[in-house]
């Protein structure tokens, strides 16, 4: 069985181990421009030397059209090639890979950043402002910026380049049918709603060849109600996996789905049961949300039911996670998934503000 702290590979991607770090907002990009700045590079140095085997950026837009956020990072232009170079060399030479997370937003837009909302068929997926319907030359564009976001990534030194199909974004709002009404090429039955999946993974295969890692965070299931179903999300990792993905990262869809919210950890292993029945017993898939042991970690390792173990919200409190656990399997990390995370004013970054976490890790460094 494989040691959570041994080398592994995932198609031509070799890891110091088998941890990796989620995709986080870390909001440490200029906000006219989505240009990484230096504390970015800082940032993904500490996460390398704390022991993690592979870091996977926060969510960077491909086009101005699917910004979601202010200080979200950009991947839209060459010009930001040589930054982004340069913000992960630090974290490479220490000894970690990093894979750029890719990403529109669609409806889920911070109105404040983009007024022009779109979405597969003009439904809201939140309370801001009211999206309008993609039209197929738009559709067709974004297909075509996604390809062009992977190669700028490849061409910036990334070891490898994750859609972002997950969490209510523009590729869970095509898969879902609450959000996709369309009755074209795009929609209009299970098969339809996942061609824009398929699209996407195409042509950034296309982009960056194929022995370049391409893998996805994917949204499996969501919300009761108008969320997507199990079995369809399951259907979407075997279209991904026939498409060209290496690997796939279990996450929700639009809102969690409720039994997660009672489930042992880790919280979404039901999906990945689903996914791996659906992907067969070899693919190569990752699981986030919900592990607090390091004795779990190892069981879901143990039983095949994934390869890697994906963290978010722990490592935002404690960088240096990894090389606890390795020191010490009986550690807890001390995160306390409060969602105290996100920056106090413009240039912080993410970072923890839970009091009692912090006083804790003052104690541990005393």
């Amino acid at each position: 069985m494989p040691d959570l702290f041994s080398p592994t590979s995932v198609g031509k991607l070799t890891l110091g181990n088998h941890l990796m770090r989620s995709a986080t907002a870390e909001r440490l990009s200029n906000s006219e421009t989505g240009r990484p700045l230096p504390a970015l590079a800082s940032q993904y140095r500490d996460l390398a030397l704390g022991g993690i085997g592979l870091i996977v950026t926060g969510h960077a837009y491909i086009e101005p059209a699917g910004k979601a956020h202010p200080q979200m990072a950009a991947i839209t232009d060459d010009g930001l090639i040589s930054t982004w170079r340069e913000t992960i060399r630090p974290a490479q030479q220490a000894g970690a890979r990093v894979m750029m997370q890719i990403n529109h937003s669609g409806s889920n837009c911070d109105p404040t950043v983009n007024a022009d909302r779109i979405s597969p068929s003009g439904v809201a997926t939140n309370d801001l402002t009211q999206p309008r319907a993609m039209t197929t030359d738009e559709v067709e564009r974004i297909v075509r910026a996604f390809g062009q976001a992977a190669r700028r990534a490849r061409d910036a030194g990334f070891d490898g380049v994750q859609l972002h199909g997950a969490h209510g974004y523009l590729t869970t709002q095509f898969l879902t049918a609450a959000t996709n009404q369309r009755d074209d090429e795009w929609g209009g039955d299970p098969e339809r709603r996942r061609a824009f999946l398929r699209a996407i993974i195409r042509e950034a295969r296309t982009q960056v060849g194929d022995d370049f890692p391409l893998w996805i965070k994917l949204g499996v299931a969501g919300r009761a109600g108008d969320g997507l179903p199990l079995e369809e999300g399951a259907a979407a990792a075997a279209a991904a996996a026939e498409s060209g993905i290496d690997c796939i990262e279990i996450s929700h869809a639009l809102g969690s789905p409720a039994e997660s919210a009672e489930a042992p950890e880790p919280q979404f292993r039901f999906m990945a049961e689903a996914v791996r029945s659906a992907v067969g017993p070899d693919f190569p898939l990752a699981l986030v949300s919900g592990f607090n042991t390091t004795r779990t970690m190892q069981e879901i390792l143990d039983s095949g039911l994934v390869q890697l173990i994906s963290l978010c919200r722990p490592l935002i409190a404690e960088s240096d996670l990894p090389n606890k656990l390795r020191k010490d399997h009986a550690y807890e990390h001390l995160c306390e998934r409060c969602s105290q995370c996100w920056p106090r004013e413009p240039g912080e970054g993410v970072g923890c503000h839970n009091p009692n976490v912090l006083t804790l890790l003052e104690d541990t460094r005393a």
